[in-house]
């Protein structure tokens, strides 16, 4: 009966079935192969399909090859022997190996070996397991840690990591090289210890608050701090970024910190500079290697007018007036080109059409390979300094000349003084000598004469001159005829021109009706007398002719000669004081030179001009200008064209005239008469104030300031005391400058010299009276 060996032998058909399939699907290749002797396995009995895919042999050609063939000639000398050694001793081993493929190539593989007994025979069973992809992620694996290592280790950062701990706490980890070179201190020193560890109390307290600032955030934070290392105060600048595990949670923080103590030094020192140069008070422009501008301060806008959009992106010439010569630009371009440092000035124009001088100084900016990158220019408004500098050399040179002008003045003033003085002093010995004929006598008091009066004249006008630098002279305002004055002088100065053979001529320029005018006739007189005279005294040959003419409202002086022509460098300054056209000491004519000086005051003092051209034959023309007042003219319309209604205030008025002189009180009287006013008289101070008290309707006081019993000073006070708004003027004969603020310290609220002229007076009264 074999049914049990029937059933034995399916049931063994079956198992080994289902081992084969097993087998045949295991995804690692398996070897099965007898050992030989220890050290030498023998070829395979069996191989699964997982072998034959992995090295691209057939099964029927793994089955004819053994171990050794397989495994890889150079590297199998390195493991194989330990190998086997350990599987006879642990009768397992695992290792790696290299193998080669149908075609030659090593795979690298990993051997799980074991030893076993079948059929009483010893086996080796060995699962190899195809590692090619795992070794490929092993080696970017290290080639990804070197290269974190080298960055870790190598940027200029300073690293550190620092773990999180479940309580909250934390330490440190480790830190990199360059944070060991920046701060002195060493990874094992610092590596599994807390920041309170390590650093003193303080600090620790802040780098913890900083730590759970950045685990709140959750995200990565930045900061600046300062720190302490090796003694000495820096400036970090440190960004903290938190690390999370596959559960989300932060378990480490990884930090970076520079150190930004240069920066930070670099930070201060331009924020000085620029706040400097933003409060600089001189301009400065910042240009493109163009030209084209940058920066401008807020003093270019001060001095220009542009504002820093105006002048952004604009080149510089839009400053430009024209006014700089092209060769100062020239060699500014070709200065600061070259590398070099341009010192200069400018005519530029303001936004507003203003002219200004400037001063600069211009120098190109390089960069660190050494070319020009940019162009600074400071600059400093000096219109100023430069008309100040004019003006002090003008001052220097005036002052000169009027120190050489005083020096030649003060010899020819002792020649002109000693020159009469010595023929006076010499006649007059010789009017002692016996024996003199009568007409020796005659002669030599005749010549005495004519040297006082010479000497009577440069007296004269040593005295104008003084009083009209003290200001102490005055216009006395009289009717003039201009005819009778230009024939007098005619008549005066027949003899002189005759006696020199010249001819002579005068020439009035209106009739007798009209040449009547207002003026200070005294001063006309001299100021005429002085250029005609001139005139003969430098003429010696051809003649002088003088007169006037009415021009619109001003009467024109001319007075013409034919003598040597004045230069025209010297037209202006002979109206200078000690100045004539010849000063050198070998001049042929005599006088002090100050003749043109006292008629130019004179001139000015009557409200006209005086000046000299050349005349085209030969000689010169003195010309000189007044205005036209027509005397008897009361109408008042020089003064205003609305006077003569403003002066209806005058009709009715009473007035009180405080005067001891009779002449005096007389002329005011008859100049008031057509005015329609009620005058009252007052013969002294104390008499004035009476009236006053006794008569309000005066409305306003004459008053004479020299009078017996009580001064017009004093009696003004009283009157003033008594009624405050009564118009007081002070009448006097005293032109001083004290004297004025006396009357006015007094209490007078006008002041008029004598001679009183009725037109200044009328002006005055209705001034005061219809303020």
């Amino acid at each position: 009966d074999v049914t049990e060996r029937k059933q034995m032998e399916d049931s063994l058909q079956e198992s080994e079935e289902r081992f084969r399939v097993l087998f045949e699907h295991i995804r690692d290749g398996v070897f099965v192969h007898p050992m030989i002797t220890p050290a030498e396995p023998g070829a395979f009995d069996m191989v699964n399909a997982a072998a034959c895919r992995t090295l691209g042999y057939t099964q029927e050609e793994l089955l004819r090859m053994g171990p050794l063939e397989l495994d890889d000639s150079e590297s199998s000398a390195i493991y194989i022997p330990e190998a086997m050694k350990r599987l006879q001793e642990d009768g397992c081993v695992l290792f790696e190996a290299v193998q080669r493929d149908s075609k030659g190539n090593k795979i690298p593989v990993e051997v799980n070996a074991n030893k076993v007994e079948l059929a009483g025979r010893p086996y080796i069973v060995s699962t190899v397991r195809d590692i090619t992809l795992r070794k490929q992620h092993e080696h970017e694996l290290l080639e990804s840690t070197q290269f974190l290592k080298s960055i870790y280790d190598g940027v200029n950062n300073s690293i550190f990591v620092v773990d999180v701990q479940s309580d909250g706490s934390y330490r440190y980890k480790g830190i990199n090289r360059m944070h060991e070179i920046l701060t002195g201190i060493r990874s094992e020193e610092i590596t599994g210890k807390s920041p309170d560890q390590i650093i003193d109390a303080p600090f620790a307290e802040s780098i913890i608050r900083r730590y759970d600032a950045c685990i709140q955030s959750g995200s990565s934070i930045q900061y600046e701090e300062r720190l302490v290392f090796n003694g000495k105060e820096t400036y970090w600048e440190t960004v903290l970024t938190p690390v999370r595990n596959d559960a989300g949670h932060i378990y480490r923080i990884i930090g970076t910190s520079t150190d930004i103590t240069q920066r930070k030094i670099s930070e201060e020192r331009l924020t000085k500079l620029s706040v400097a140069v933003e409060q600089s008070p001189a301009v400065v422009v910042i240009t493109d290697y163009m030209g084209n501008i940058e920066y401008v301060n807020p003093k270019f806008t001060q001095l220009t007018g542009y504002s820093v959009q105006d002048a952004v992106g604009k080149n510089p010439n839009v400053l430009q007036s024209g006014l700089t010569p092209r060769e100062i630009f020239d060699e500014l371009w070709d200065t600061i080109l070259s590398g070099g440092v341009w010192h200069g000035e400018f005519y530029n124009r303001k936004k507003n059409g203003d002219i200004y001088i400037e001063s600069a100084v211009i120098s190109p900016i390089f960069n660190k390979e050494g070319s020009i990158t940019n162009f600074v220019a400071v600059k400093e408004d000096i219109t100023e300094t430069k008309k100040l500098w004019s003006e002090l050399i003008a001052a220097k040179e005036k002052a000169e000349e009027s120190d050489r002008l005083k020096t030649a003045f003060l010899a020819n003033i002792s020649h002109e003084i000693r020159t009469p003085m010595n023929g006076i002093l010499g006649f007059s010995e010789l009017l002692k000598e016996p024996h003199l004929s009568g007409e020796e006598q005659a002669e030599y008091i005749d010549l005495i004469d004519q040297s006082g009066q010479r000497m009577l004249h440069l007296i004269n006008e040593l005295v104008d001159i003084s009083r009209i630098e003290a200001g102490e002279t005055f216009l006395q305002i009289s009717e003039t005829s201009l005819n009778k004055l230009i024939h007098d002088l005619y008549a005066f100065f027949r003899p002189e021109a005759d006696k020199k053979g010249l001819l002579f001529h005068c020439f009035a320029g209106l009739p007798d009706s009209r040449s009547t005018i207002d003026t200070d006739s005294t001063k006309l007189s001299q100021i005429l007398t002085n250029l005609v005279k001139n005139a003969l005294k430098f003429t010696t040959e051809g003649g002088v002719d003088f007169g006037y003419t009415l021009k619109k409202e001003q009467l024109e002086f001319y007075i013409n000669d034919s003598g040597v022509s004045i230069p025209s460098e010297m037209q202006e300054k002979i109206f200078d004081r000690f100045r004539q056209a010849d000063n050198s000491l070998t001049r042929h004519y005599e006088g002090a030179g100050l003749g043109l000086s006292i008629s130019r005051a004179y001139v000015e003092m009557l409200g006209g001009a005086i000046w000299v051209e050349p005349i085209e034959s030969g000689g010169n023309r003195f010309m000189f200008t007044i205005p036209y007042k027509p005397s008897g003219l009361l109408d008042m319309q020089q003064f205003g064209p609305d006077f003569q209604e403003r002066a209806d205030c005058f009709s009715s008025m009473t007035i009180l005239i405080a005067e001891d002189d009779e002449v005096s009180s007389l002329l005011l009287k008859r100049s008031l008469k057509g005015e329609n006013i009620t005058i009252l008289h007052a013969h002294n101070g104390e008499e004035a104030v009476r009236l006053v008290q006794q008569n309000p309707a005066i409305r306003l006081v004459l008053m004479d300031i020299q009078m017996p019993v009580m001064n017009g000073f004093d009696a003004t006070r009283e009157i003033k005391a008594l009624r405050p708004g009564l118009p007081v003027i002070a009448q006097t004969a005293f032109t001083s400058k004290e004297e004025k603020e006396k009357a006015k310290g007094a209490g007078c609220d006008g002041f008029i010299t004598k001679p009183v002229n009725k037109i200044e007076l009328l002006c005055l009264m209705e001034s005061l009276l219809n303020p």
